[in-house]
């Protein structure tokens, strides 16, 4: 019997940077944006990643495509260790890894018109065979005309551009990609149009997910599985279902208390946090989130909590639970 091995794996991921000051601070301080996440994605999954905004979850993706190097910690796509690889292997799989970027307007070039930012990856990749017929193919699988690869960015709305965003991202035919909350700056009428078309391309392309989002709803109806993120690190992460009707840390149940319209409460009364996500570069002792948790005890101030199975599939990292 064949043991499974899932298509990626992330084990005890980190990324610090130095501060501002870390040559005044003599280089004792720095800023713990990934600190430690571990995580698997099936073929044809979505995993969201949520959390505010200094979460980590960003940094988070570019460290696991390789736009940033890890201080520590693995990544295997495909049971290869991206670490091992070298600059000529990572350039050849990046076909297969891609990336959905938060705003179509800043990463778009706005001198090029449509159908050159869609020739980018042919070009880089060597590919020369049939780029017209692959540009207009691009566009009608992501619901725009062959006539919009003569416009440039300027003259198309943030919908569109977005809908040109995904379809560079599947050029190469890629298997992973990785959204960085894709819909966020766009207009809530288009969101849910450019959340179904990534939905549509997962069935017929295949496509495996992560999707990040400080959205509670649109990553309820969109992913398989949730990973919640607060201070670099993964404190709760379970199949959606779980995660929405029976959330176990006190951080992910202040989060789905904060969306509107969603009668959701373990408690009589709902969980809440205030203030701002602390410095991570001065994180807390204990628990990182004792000091906005409306539930903390002593020993979250002293002990760290560990990430660990509470149930099949369910992992809390709570001294509570």
């Amino acid at each position: 019997m064949t043991s499974y091995k899932p298509f990626l794996e992330v084990n005890d991921l980190k990324k610090y940077f130095p501060s501002n000051n870390y040559f005044l601070d003599k280089g004792t301080k720095l800023i713990k944006a990934v600190d430690g996440i571990s995580f698997t994605l099936k073929k044809g999954e979505t995993l969201g990643v949520v959390g505010e905004s200094g979460s980590g979850k960003s940094t988070a993706a570019r460290t696991l495509l390789r736009l940033e190097i890890p201080t520590s910690g693995s990544v295997h796509f495909k049971q290869k260790n991206l670490a091992d690889l070298s600059e000529t292997e990572i350039r050849s799989l990046r076909k297969e890894m891609q990336m959905i970027f938060q705003d179509p307007f800043s990463s778009i070039n706005p001198r090029r018109k449509i159908g050159e930012v869609l020739s980018e990856p042919f070009e880089i990749h060597d590919i020369k065979e049939n780029i017209g017929e692959s540009i207009k193919e691009l566009l009608n699988q992501v619901g725009l005309s062959p006539n919009h690869a003569y416009r440039y960015p300027h003259e198309m709305s943030g919908g569109q551009l977005q809908r040109v965003g995904i379809a560079r991202a599947i050029a190469l035919n890629p298997s992973l990609v990785v959204a960085d909350e894709p819909v966020s700056a766009l207009d809530v009428s288009v969101q849910a149009q450019i959340v179904n078309l990534m939905g549509d391309l997962k069935e017929q392309l295949g496509i495996s997910y992560i999707f990040i989002s400080h959205d509670m709803g649109v990553v309820e109806y969109f992913c398989d599985r949730v990973a919640v993120m607060y201070l670099g690190k993964i404190v709760e992460m379970a199949g959606s279902q779980k995660i929405y009707k029976n959330p176990r840390h006190p951080y992910t149940e202040a989060l789905l208390n904060a969306v509107p319209g969603l009668d959701f409460s373990k408690t009589k009364q709902k969980l809440k946090v205030a203030g701002d996500i602390p410095d991570p570069s001065n994180p807390p002792q204990g628990c990182s989130f004792h000091t906005r948790c409306p539930i903390k005890e002593k020993k979250c101030e002293e002990m760290e909590p560990v990430l660990i199975e509470v149930e099949t599939g369910h992992f809390v990292a709570c001294l509570l639970k």
